[in-house]
């Protein structure tokens, strides 16, 4: 960026706000508009598709500029954040009057960064997804433990997370945060520079002031690394909201086993709620949303990403959607007031922070009214579930807040709050006379305008109002002499193409009168919006209340919709691990077959203690995966309280949930498809226990014959031997078979399929048993392969499969193997000089250490030769 040691006022000024906003671009309010200058000018026109212009000279220079208005600037900034930016806002904070008087006519107007908006600090309804929660995440290490705090600045939500080593990614991928920051690059996660505040004690202090208390035991005593990354989170709040207040409860802190562990693989593999092109169309939460309120779709992501593993909290969220599945005219009832719900959550957070308005009052006004409306309602039926009744509470208590908004605020307030009109007549008689001083004013100018037509024979003259002149006369071009006259009793004010402009003493006073009422009862306004404002703020904590248990209900009413709708049953939840489904259907899969009128076909599982490994054979494209997914997903929906699409389930509860389905590679890590399937693998075998579940597709098919199916016969016996997990593993490798006879927990299952007339059937069923081949060359023909291509490849595979008869195929031997537990490690020796050579650091030696090191060696060489 070009510099000058003559530097405008004006531009020194920029320079200053702009070290000050570091890498986020500058939005430099001038009037009417926020302009950018220099490489922010540049990289703003590119991302928004605006004119680049050019601004006078620094350093010789010309200066790149562009500028978006300010009226507009919520818009822009919203395609600025999506593209990764952060931008610094800096304001006047003063006006060009009070800059003159002040310091002298040519006085620069001061400005100051009054917020850095970034993607995890949002609080406008415009920047946001209403149906999406807004984490900013912070990471802290201390020692060997991770934590991250992570809070949802437009609601409110506050969470410290205490962390395993291996367990930061799933956490982070859980929250899927709009932001992460970090003291310090965190390897595997990214993450942007904090604002400092990353220690335990400077955290322990920051909490304790801003909750007010002396001790955090009522918080759950945090640990060493969650206090340090909550001062993290509360420093970057801090410096990015300036002077304005970040909406925030008590945190909680929440215990890893609190929820299902669910790693980044497994919840792209299943969609949960994005599809793996980042989509919400397509994922597991979009084809079970029946949500009426916004909240209500934020908690229905928030649960779908953190199932629970307490029985009893899961039966709670259970019986409450029992209770609507069963009375489905109470249900539309209670669906019906839902929908006049408004987002009181995200209302309130933008008043916290000082950037609401009246009509954010007026959305607690209505939300909160019928929120008290709808207890009212839930407490006369009967036989109520227990959590609905813990819920109740929260829905009422607001009655002295809502009386006072409704006297004060009229039903509807303008969109342009700037005007004023939105405190209700009647609430305070000195603005009431105001207004009605400011109307007569205006009767009284209306009436000077007929009066000046007559008196001057002008019948077009007008009697209007701008910003720079207020209000003036004004005639025709053609008509001016008639008021240009000495004793015409008019002064000329402005000419223009067409039309001239004047004054006169009688408008003056009745305009003066005008604008005078007009400023005071705006002002009058302004106060009682901040006194409405503070006790909207003062009773924040039950508000929020209010609005997550709304949240709950409408993802309980939710869950009993789509349970009607699609035949879905309520899930029976045990402690033993097992897994029995009957009649089970992909909710996604059934979906887009329904939509071209085609029928799923439903397919029962039964994984328990005798046969907790099943191993899946048949073709491809006949539903293996399909029914791996499906078992998971049932898993996954009741333990987050949602009836199941199955005629039958019987679950045990599941503490850790992978799926290594598909393929996928990462090549800007340098991970090619078969490295990132082991990968995955590896982290299974590390991380499962007894009480998970685990599917796994076509494990070994990304590198040789021999190899896959080397990898793969031991990945099924380590399963099976050593996880002891719920297991279900697809595979085309027949050869693992074999292992029935060998592994006491396994048994064999195959999708069904047919040969017709030379085509393939292909009939999505499970059934007992192996499969008697692949049918790999039939679906390659029904993929459109050439028919010379076909013949030739039923050749190569009859000399094939002549081969394997005559000598046991590749697996040939594998049955004298010694079991999986007996398996010695390869042990290789290790050089004690190599060792000592490769652990020296030449460029670090001093010559006597390098010659101290020199003799270390040769003695060490000596002894490895006495040896």
């Amino acid at each position: 960026m070009a510099r000058s040691d003559a530097q405008t006022p004006m531009m020194a000024q920029y320079h200053r706000l702009k070290a000050e906003a570091g890498d986020a671009l500058l939005f430099y309010r001038m009037g009417d508009f926020f302009e950018l200058f220099f490489d922010d000018a540049k990289a703003a026109a590119a991302t928004l598709d605006i004119a680049l212009t050019k601004r006078g000279a620094d350093g010789g220079e010309p200066v790149p500029m562009c500028g978006v208005p300010v009226h507009a600037a919520e818009g822009y900034l919203a395609r600025l954040i999506r593209a990764g930016h952060r931008v610094a806002i800096a304001e006047q904070t003063e006006s060009p009057a009070e800059a003159r008087k002040a310091r002298g006519s040519k006085a620069l107007v001061e400005r100051a960064i009054i917020r850095l908006v970034t993607p995890g600090t949002l609080t406008e309804e415009t920047l946001l997804d209403s149906g999406s929660t807004n984490w900013l995440a912070a990471v802290a290490r201390t020692g060997d433990d991770w934590a991250i705090a992570a809070a949802d600045i437009s609601t409110g939500r506050f969470e410290l997370i205490a962390c395993g080593p291996g367990e930061l990614k799933s956490e982070l991928a859980r929250l899927s945060p709009a932001e992460t920051i970090a003291a310090d690059k965190v390897p595997g996660i990214a993450a942007t520079a904090g604002k400092g505040g990353f220690d335990s004690i400077e955290g322990e202090r920051a909490l304790k002031q801003r909750f007010g208390v002396a001790t955090l035991d009522g918080f759950g005593s945090p640990g060493r690394a969650e206090l340090a990354a909550a001062g993290g989170l509360l420093a970057y709040l801090d410096v990015t909201q300036k002077q304005a207040a970040a909406f925030l409860a008590a945190p909680r802190r929440v215990a890893r086993s609190e929820h299902m562990a669910i790693d980044t693989a497994t919840r792209d593999s299943l969609e949960i709620c994005r599809t793996q092109t980042g989509s919400l169309a397509g994922s597991l939460l979009a084809t079970i949303d029946r949500c009426v309120t916004a909240p209500g779709r934020r908690l229905l992501a928030s649960d779908l990403s953190a199932p629970l593993t307490d029985e009893r909290s899961i039966e709670a969220r259970l019986a409450l959607v029992q209770w609507l599945y069963e009375e489905p005219l109470r249900r539309e009832r209670l669906r019906d007031a839902l929908k006049a719900m408004p987002d009181v959550g995200r209302a309130l957070g933008r008043l916290v922070a000082g950037r609401g308005s009246p009509r954010d009052l007026v959305l607690l006004r209505d939300g909160l009214t019928a929120a008290a409306a709808l207890k009212a309602e839930l407490e006369a039926e009967p036989d109520r579930p227990d959590l609905l009744a813990s819920l109740l509470p929260d829905l009422g208590g607001h009655a002295a807040l809502t009386d006072k908004f409704g006297f004060a605020l009229v039903p509807a307030p303008p969109l342009d709050a700037s005007k004023g009109g939105y405190i209700a007549e009647g609430y305070d008689a000195a603005l009431d006379a105001l207004r009605l001083a400011s109307q007569d004013g205006r009767r009284a100018i209306a009436a000077l305008e007929a009066r000046y037509r007559d008196a001057t024979g002008v019948a077009t003259l007008r009697i209007r109002h701008n910003a720079v002149l207020g209000y003036h006369i004004e005639v025709s071009a053609k008509n001016a002499d008639r008021l240009m006259a000495p004793d015409s009793g008019f002064t000329h004010r402005q000419t223009l193409a067409g039309v001239v402009r004047f004054n006169s003493p009688d408008l003056h006073a009745e305009a003066s009168r005008v604008v005078e009422a007009g400023a005071h009862a705006f002002a009058a306004e302004a106060a009682h919006f901040e006194v409405l404002s503070a006790l909207a703020v003062a009773a924040a904590p039950r508000i929020a209340a209010t609005a997550d248990a709304i949240a709950r209900i409408d993802v309980a009413a939710s869950h009993a919709a789509r349970a009607a709708e699609g035949g879905w049953c309520l899930p029976h939840l045990v402690e033993q691990p097992c897994l029995e489904l009957e009649g089970a259907r992909h909710p996604l899969v059934e979906e887009a077959l329904r939509q071209d009128g085609e029928r799923f076909v439903a397919n029962d599982c039964a994984l328990g203690p005798k046969d907790r490994l099943w191993l899946i054979t048949g073709p491809n494209m006949g539903g293996k995966s399909t029914f791996l997914r499906q078992a998971a997903l049932a898993v996954l929906l009741a333990q987050a309280g949602s009836y199941v699409p199955a005629a039958r389930a019987k679950i045990g509860i599941v503490d850790r949930l992978f799926s290594r389905v598909g393929a996928a590679d990462n090549l800007a890590r340098g991970r090619s498809t078969f490295m990132v399937e082991m990968v995955e693998t590896a982290a299974i075998l590390a991380q499962a226990t007894p009480n998970s579940l685990v599917i796994l597709d076509e494990i070994g098919r990304g590198t040789s014959t021999y190899d896959g199916l080397a990898i793969a016969w031991a990945v099924v016996e380590a399963m099976h031997d050593t996880v002891k997990a719920r297991t279900l593993f697809a595979t085309h490798y027949h050869e693992l078979t074999r292992l029935a006879d060998r592994l006491d927990a396994l048994s064999l299952h195959h999708v069904r399929a047919r040969e017709w007339k030379g085509d393939l059937v292909l009939l999505h069923e499970v059934a007992d048993g192996p499969a008697d081949r692949s049918y790999g060359i039939a679906v390659a023909k029904l993929a459109g392969l050439p028919p010379l291509v076909l013949a030739r490849a039923k050749a190569v595979l009859a000399k094939l499969e002549a081969g394997r008869d005559a000598t046991g195929g590749i697996a040939a031997g594998l049955d004298d193997l010694p079991l999986f537990a007996s398996q010695q490690l390869e042990t290789t020796a290790v050089d004690p000089l190599a060792e000592a050579v490769a652990a020296l650091n030449p460029d670090t030696l001093s010559p006597r250490e390098a010659l101290e090191a020199l003799y270390a060696l040769k003695r060490l060489a000596d002894r490895q030769e006495t040896k």
